[in-house]
């Protein structure tokens, strides 16, 4: 972001528990804070709703070579 810029402030409510789940995605990808943690979610949800809209898919290949596709709801058409 440019030093020139402004920023928004966004305030949301959370239940407990969606909050808790916030925290421990923060701590699992090491996120500085919640508002990191969303900012990044947020570029990784733009991402997939422009390859989405682009026609790409995603797949998941676990360990034993097994894939899945996976569904991103309200990620394109």
């Amino acid at each position: 972001m440019k030093t020139s810029e402004k920023k928004v402030r966004v305030t949301i409510d959370l239940t407990p528990q969606f909050n808790q789940r916030l925290e421990h995605l923060c701590d699992l990808v090491e996120a500085s804070s919640k508002a990191d943690m969303i900012r990044q979610a947020l570029q990784l949800y733009e991402y997939v709703a422009r390859r989405t809209i682009e026609g790409c898919t995603f797949r998941v290949v676990t360990r034993n070579g097994r894939e899945e596709n996976l569904v991103f709801f309200g990620a394109g058409p």
